[in-house]
């Protein structure tokens, strides 16, 4: 967001100081105005014009004075908002996108995917037995373990088109600009890089759908949600002696 940009959608800041700049000069022109119509004409001694031009001259430096303390402020109260903004969005934890975040993205994610016609998929992730780690290994772990898990998703998303989120707990999501093919490989690398570096050599659970065109945001992800669960006991990468494995998505 541009520290000038006003979050509200009103009256765009520097329109806002047309009216007290038009103030300005007239009051700096008033003195002229004044002899013009008091004199019956423009000062014509060097000393009326000298006062005249003294008057106006001070006149118009305050004003740009005040106009600009009043800009100065604008932006700072702009950039203040930003800031706001930019916090309820995030998640504190992971410095991931909140829910709230993926609810103000998605219907533009659809929205731009429709225009340019390209696949958008959604990921859907949960930590297996994430209550058992808190329980077991205490909520420090627990912490340390979504930390990670957002690291890995930073790092699996390609810069201006993937976008992951925490929307609560130990669920995930990500957006892919992607075909099905290319989300799964995104979620078998992701899994795959968690298990090697989460304390507890954590497990994924995961649904992956492509937006169909037609159906609503809200509906989407459900649908998402809904495969996550599906998919608990049958593709969530899981540890064996010496290998991790996968099943195909439902």
């Amino acid at each position: 967001m541009r520290p000038d940009h006003d979050p509200s959608g009103g009256i765009p800041p520097h329109r806002l100081l047309v009216l007290p700049a038009v103030f300005i000069l007239l009051v700096a022109a008033v003195p002229w105005l004044v002899g013009y119509y008091v004199d019956g004409g423009w000062p014509h001694r060097p000393r009326e014009v000298e006062g005249e031009l003294t008057v106006s001259g001070l006149t118009l430096v305050l004003g740009w004075w005040i106009i600009t303390l009043i800009r100065r402020e604008q932006r700072s109260t702009a950039r203040h908002l930003a800031q706001l903004e930019r916090l309820t969005l995030t998640d504190p934890l992971t410095g991931l996108g909140n829910r709230r975040a993926l609810e103000r993205d998605l219907p533009r994610a659809l929205q731009l995917s429709q225009r340019i016609e390209v696949p958008i998929a959604l990921l859907y992730m949960d930590i297996d037995k994430f209550k058992d780690i808190n329980d077991h290994s205490g909520h420090a772990v627990g912490d340390e373990t979504l930390r990670l898990l957002g690291a890995v998703l930073r790092t699996c998303s390609r810069l201006g088109t993937d976008v992951a989120y925490r929307v609560g707990g130990d669920e995930f999501v990500m957006t892919l600009v992607s075909d099905r093919a290319g989300a799964e490989v995104v979620a078998q690398r992701a899994a795959q890089d968690f298990f090697r570096r989460s304390p507890r050599h954590s497990t994924l659970s995961y649904g992956v759908v492509v937006w169909d065109g037609k159906s609503s945001a809200a509906l989407l992800l459900d649908e998402a949600d809904t495969r996550m669960y599906q998919s608990r006991f049958g593709t969530a990468w899981r540890h064996e002696p010496d290998w991790v494995r996968s099943r195909e998505t439902l």
